[in-house]
C-alpha cells in the first residue's frame, strides 16, 4: 500500500521518521446521471436565473453570505494568502488517557509506521510506554496546507493516528437535553433489560460489518450486464408487540432460545 504522506513524529526533542497509510477505504457505489435516448452523461451548468444565461468561470467569483442580502466576495488569492504552509512533521502536544477523548471527536483514521530503521526503536519504546499507561498522544501537523489534529494510540503493533475533528464543529451533548428521573424506572423493566443485555451480549465481530445495500447493487449490475433478472426478496414484516414489557420478554425469550 501506498503511503499517504511521510515526515517525522515528533516527541519533545526525539523525532521518529515515519509514514502515514490509510486505515480505512471508502468503497461506496456512485452513479452517473445520463440521457436515456443516447447514453451521453449529464452536464450541469453554471446558470445565472438573473441574467438567464450560462456564466463562463471567469465571470463566476467566491462569496460569504453575511444574511440574505448582503455578502463579501473573497478573492482565490485572498484565500491562498492564509493557508498553512505544509510541514514535515507530526508535533506530539501532550498525552492523554486514551478513553478521556470521546468517539464523537475522531475523524479519519490512518496508521503510522516507522520509516525506516533509524526510527524503529524509538517508536517500539514510545509504543511500547503507551501501550502500558493506557496513553494517546494529541498532536497536530499542517499537511497539503491545511492544519490536522490527531489523536495518536497504539494498536496492534502500530500507532492508530486518528484525525480528530474540530471542538467548534462538534454538537455538545449537554446540549440536547434529555429529562431522566431513574427514581422512576421500574425494577421489573431493569430486570429483564439485564437480562436480555447479558443474554445477547457476544465478542465483537467487525467481519459482519457488511453493506448489504451495496452489495445487492453489485449483484444487480452483474445480473443486468449479463442480460438477466434480478430479484431481491421482500423482507417479512416482524409481528408487532403490544407493551413494553411484552417487547422485553419476548426479545429475552428469543435470545435465550439463540443461546441455548
Amino acid at each position: 500500500m501506498k503511503a499517504s504522506w511521510s515526515g517525522f513524529l515528533r516527541i519533545g526533542l526525539v523525532t521518529i521518521p515515519v509514514k502515514l497509510y490509510p486505515a480505512v477505504v471508502k468503497r461506496a457505489i456512485s452513479f452517473h446521471l445520463i440521457h436515456k435516448d443516447c447514453g451521453s452523461r449529464i452536464k450541469y451548468l453554471k446558470y445565472c436565473p438573473r441574467c438567464d444565461r450560462v456564466l463562463e468561470d471567469e465571470e463566476i467569483v467566491r462569496a460569504y453570505f453575511l444574511d440574505k442580502d448582503h455578502y463579501v466576495v473573497i478573492t482565490d488569492e485572498e484565500l491562498a494568502s492564509l493557508k498553512l504552509a505544509s510541514t514535515d512533521t507530526i508535533e506530539v502536544k501532550y498525552f492523554v488517557d486514551e478513553k478521556e477523548v470521546a468517539p464523537i471527536y475522531y475523524a479519519d483514521a490512518h496508521y503510522l509506521l516507522p520509516e525506516g530503521e533509524g526510527g524503529k526503536e524509538a517508536f517500539a519504546i514510545f509504543y511500547k510506554v503507551m501501550e502500558e499507561k493506557g496513553r494517546a498522544a494529541v498532536g497536530q501537523a499542517v499537511i497539503r496546507q491545511r492544519e490536522y489534529p490527531f489523536l495518536i494510540k497504539p494498536y496492534q503493533g502500530k500507532f492508530l493516528a486518528s484525525t480528530l475533528h474540530y471542538y467548534q464543529d462538534v454538537i455538545k451533548a449537554e446540549d440536547l437535553k434529555v429529562e431522566i428521573d431513574e427514581k422512576k424506572l421500574d425494577p421489573r423493566y431493569l430486570d429483564l433489560a439485564a437480562r436480555l443485555v447479558d443474554s445477547l451480549t457476544e465478542p465483537f465481530k467487525p467481519e459482519e460489518l457488511v453493506d448489504h445495500f451495496a452489495e445487492a447493487v453489485l449483484k444487480l449490475v452483474e445480473a443486468k450486464a449479463r442480460g438477466e433478472k434480478f430479484e431481491l426478496k421482500a423482507a417479512e414484516e416482524k409481528a408487532k408487540v403490544i407493551s413494553f414489557m411484552e417487547a422485553l420478554k419476548a426479545s429475552l425469550e428469543k435470545a435465550e432460545k439463540k443461546a441455548a
